[in-house]
C-alpha cells in the first residue's frame, strides 16, 4: 500500500499548489492538500515565544498529525508547498523496509552540518538513512509514524518551539528519545535554496526570512558560557544515549549531501 502523502498550502497561493502538484504528478505520486493555518487563525498568542508565522506553521503540521491519529494512518510523508523533491524519492518510498525501526525520517537538508549514524542502505541504490544525532533543520519533507504524531501532539513544547527545532533540533531533544533518521543524500530542499530563490512560488506569505517558518534557535541569544554548557551537555547525552546501543560507533559529523538533481538547482 502506498505511503499516504499530505502537503500544506494556503488557499491564496495557487502558484505554490501548482508547483508542488506538478512535481507529484511527474513523480507518479498522489497527495492530499491540507489548508495551512494562518497567523490570523491562531488568535491571541500573547506570551508565546513563537512568532505568528511560526505558530501558524506548527499548527498546520499538527492538523496532519491529528488526522493521522483520527484516521489511523500508520505513517505518512508530510510536505510543505515550497518543497523541491528529488526524482529518486518514489523509489525510496517504495522500499518495503522504509519504516523498520523508524519513528521519523528527515528527507530535507538546509545544507548544514549534522552528525549521522552508520547508514542503513535502502532499496534505492546510493541512498541510505542514518540515525540523526544532532540538529538537521527544516520541515519541508519528512516521514512520520502515527505513534510519533501522538507523542508530539501531547508534547509540552509543541506550541513553544519552532517546528523544525521541535522535530529535528537539539533543543527539542526528540532525536535522543525517538528513532529519528536522516536521508543521505537528502531528497528535498526548499525553493529559497535555489538560484531563483524567493521569486515566484518561492515568495513567502508567512515569513520573509525563511519559507513557511523561521528556524530560529531559541538559545541563539544566550551568553557564550551557556551555549558552551549546552554543547557539552549534548555530547554527554549523545554518549549516554547512543554509545550503549553501539549506534555511536561509525557515526560521523559532516555537511549533509543533496541528491544530484537537486544540487544542480542550487
Amino acid at each position: 500500500m502506498p505511503l499516504p502523502i499530505f502537503y500544506i498550502n494556503l488557499a491564496s497561493r495557487a502558484d505554490r499548489r501548482q508547483h508542488v502538484e506538478r512535481q507529484l504528478v511527474a513523480l507518479g505520486l498522489t497527495a492530499s492538500r491540507i489548508e495551512a493555518v494562518t497567523a490570523a487563525d491562531c488568535g491571541d498568542i500573547a506570551g508565546s515565544p513563537l512568532s505568528p508565522a511560526e505558530l501558524g506553521c506548527s499548527r498546520s503540521h499538527q492538523k496532519i498529525w491529528r488526522l493521522m491519529v483520527e484516521q489511523d494512518i500508520a505513517a505518512a510523508l508530510i510536505l510543505e508547498d515550497d518543497v523541491l523533491l528529488s526524482t529518486q524519492l518514489p523509489s525510496v518510498l517504495d522500499d518495503p523496509n522504509l519504516l523498520d525501526g523508524v519513528d521519523a525520517i528527515q528527507m530535507e537538508t538546509r545544507q548544514t552540518s549534522a552528525m549521522v549514524g552508520r547508514l542503513v542502505p535502502g532499496k534505492a541504490i546510493g541512498i541510505g538513512r542514518g540515525r540523526l544525532m544532532s540538529s538537521s533543520m527544516g520541515s519541508a519533507a519528512y516521514v512520520m509514524t502515527k505513534a510519533l504524531a501522538m507523542r508530539l501532539l501531547a508534547h509540552p513544547q509543541v506550541n513553544s518551539l519552532p517546528l523544525d527545532t521541535l522535530l529535528f533540533g537539539r533543543p527539542g531533544s526528540l532525536f535522543y528519545e525517538a528513532r529519528i533518521f536522516q536521508s543521505v543524500p537528502a531528497l528535498a530542499i526548499q525553493l529559497d535554496q535555489t538560484v531563483d530563490g524567493r521569486q515566484g512560488a518561492g515568495r513567502s506569505d508567512l515569513d520573509d526570512r525563511r519559507g513557511m517558518f523561521s528556524s530560529r534557535d531559541p538559545r541563539s541569544t544566550e551568553p557564550a558560557w551557556r551555549r558552551a554548557l549546552h554543547h557539552w551537555s549534548h555530547h554527554l547525552r549523545l554518549v549516554a544515549t547512543f554509545a550503549t546501543t553501539g549506534e555511536l560507533w561509525g557515526a560521523r559529523q559532516y555537511r549533509l549531501p543533496v541528491a544530484d538533481d537537486l544540487r544542480k538547482l542550487m
